[in-house]
């Protein structure tokens, strides 16, 4: 009888261990909530280009942008539009080289931090690259630098420089891209 008893001791707690494992695993916890993002449409200048986004962001007349979007300083999206037979540049190519040449030369300690990559879409090819680096004003940032070809209209190009600190990085990488990928010749 005192060896079941002590079996007993031993199973009874490793059993609770087990049911309070699977509960705390199966079970919904309410106090988290689906969050749903609200977004909407960000389109350029000329009304070419529209680019779903977060609500969130705040759209801004900066510089020569053609679209510029803000969400609370620390997620950036800058797009400038080409018809390239307008332009020095005759190719996306030469804009996305061009334009991190001038940012690595206008900002502290930018260093490649992702490799040049190509997204083929059905309507379009992103090609991206992401950089390091901050200015005197700035956190630590990651950029990335993009350009978008449409193939309905292979003279018209977006170049895309979306900004996003460093420590946010993995967790709003992927709105980052979806912005991206998002956007539509109108």
């Amino acid at each position: 009888m005192k060896k079941f008893l002590k079996w007993l001791f031993i199973i009874i707690p490793f059993l609770a261990v087990v049911l309070f494992v699977i509960m705390v695993e199966f079970i919904p916890n309410k106090s988290e909530k689906n969050i749903e993002i609200k977004t909407k449409n960000y389109t350029t200048k000329d009304s070419r280009v529209t680019f779903l986004a977060d609500e969130l962001y705040n759209q801004e007349e900066k510089g020569d942008y053609d679209l510029y979007i803000n969400k609370d300083n620390k997620q950036v999206v800058g797009a400038f539009t080409y018809n390239l037979n307008e332009y020095e540049e005759s190719s996306s190519k030469e804009i996305l080289d061009k334009q991190i040449n001038y940012f690595v030369n206008s900002r502290n300690d930018m260093k490649l931090f992702k490799k040049e990559t190509k997204i083929d879409m059905d309507d379009k090819v992103i090609t991206r690259v992401e950089y390091s680096g901050k200015t005197d004003k700035s956190s630590d940032c990651v950029y990335i630098f993009s350009v978008i070809d449409f193939k309905s209209d292979t003279n018209y190009v977006v170049y895309v420089n979306e900004v996003i600190i460093k420590s946010m990085y993995e967790k709003h990488i992927g709105e980052m891209v979806d912005i991206l990928k998002s956007a539509k010749l109108n």
